[in-house]
Formats: structure tokens, sequence, C-alpha cells
């Protein structure tokens, strides 16, 4: 399969190339490296890519750009970047993308813990993730011929360590990945993916 992997440049994406490598034609696109640039906050940007890439069977977007601030600290920007790269970013990819894959093929968005289980400095976060969950079962509802799938990830311990955190309560890179791999090669649509089940 001809598989394009949205976000490959962060801790999950780099092991989740590798994983879906083994089986698949990977092309891998990032606001900065990759094999196609691509700024998902822009639809026209977002356009463009498809546009290069031509027919796909899967795409699979990790695109972050959450912002983690206290609610009385929070700036516009703060608050405009995490709805517009983490939440509308990932909304245009599948919206978008369902013009590139082919039927039977499959769109995985990533969402996160946060949606389900409230932290402190993570309010704008958490509504992107929840939005994206819904927006995508809503969506599963009206999209028969492509799979339209979200995993949501908790902590990775290698980000935990790297931020000085306990790393008990995560879950590695790898394990992370395997979600991954289930919502391109599986047969599940409109389902919420929590790593921890697939790890």
């Amino acid at each position: 399969m001809k598989i394009l992997l949205i976000g490959a440049s962060g801790m999950i994406g780099r092991a989740v190339t590798p994983a879906l490598s083994l089986e698949h034609d990977v092309l891998t696109a990032s606001r900065s490296s990759g094999d196609f640039q691509v700024d998902i906050s822009d639809p026209v940007s977002l356009r463009a890519l498809f546009a290069s890439t031509g027919p796909l069977d899967a795409i699979v977007s990790l695109a972050g750009g959450g912002v983690m601030a206290q609610l009385s600290s929070m700036s516009d920007d703060d608050f405009d970047r995490t709805l517009d790269t983490q939440m509308k970013g990932q909304l245009n990819v599948l919206r978008l993308g369902l013009e590139v894959v082919a039927p039977g093929g499959s769109i995985t968005l990533t969402s996160g813990a946060a949606a389900q289980n409230p932290m402190p400095s993570t309010s704008a976060i958490a509504a992107s993730c929840a939005a994206i969950e819904a927006f995508m079962r809503t969506a599963a509802t009206e999209v028969e011929q492509v799979r339209l799938n979200v995993v949501s990830p908790i902590f990775v311990k290698e980000s935990m360590a790297l931020f000085g955190l306990p790393t008990e309560s995560g879950l590695s890179a790898a394990d992370t990945a395997k979600s991954y791999l289930a919502a391109v090669n599986g047969t599940m649509h409109g389902q919420v993916l929590a790593t921890p089940d697939y790890a």
C-alpha cells in the first residue's frame, strides 16, 4: 500500500515510519522535513501536498502542535496555534484527504488521552482531542468507502524522560506505533484506538 505519514518527524512518527515501512510504501511529510513539506493549518498547503502525492491507500496524521498553558497565562497565539494545527489541521487532513484515498483505504488521525483525562495546562489540547474524535465518529457515519479512525496515545516514555518525568505510567514509542499499524492494516471504522489496548 502507498501510505502518507504526516508528522513523521515527532517521537511517535519516528517509530511509526519504520514499522509501517516493513510492509508498505511510506511517504513522509512534515512542516520542515520528510519527502514533502506541509503546513496542515493551511488548506492550500494540504491541497498542494495531496496533488503532489497523487492517489493514496492510506493517510496517517500524527501532527500535533498543541501548547500546554494554564488558562490564566494562555495567550491568543497559544490558543489559536493549538486549535489551528492540532484540531483544524487534522480535521482538514480527513476532509481533504478523502479526495485522494482510494476506496477501501483508510485515514487515521491522532487525538490524545487528554480528551478523557483532564490535566492542568491542557484545556486547549483536550478540546482539540475531543473535537477530533467527535468529528471522525460523525464523518464515519457519512463515509463508507474509506475507513476513518483515531489513535489516542497516552504519554510516550521517551518524551516523559526528556521532560524529566517518571516513565512508569507511559508507553514506549514502539508500543504506541502498534495502534497505528492496527488502524492501517485492520478493518475497524469509526473507532478511537487507545494505545494501551494494542501494546
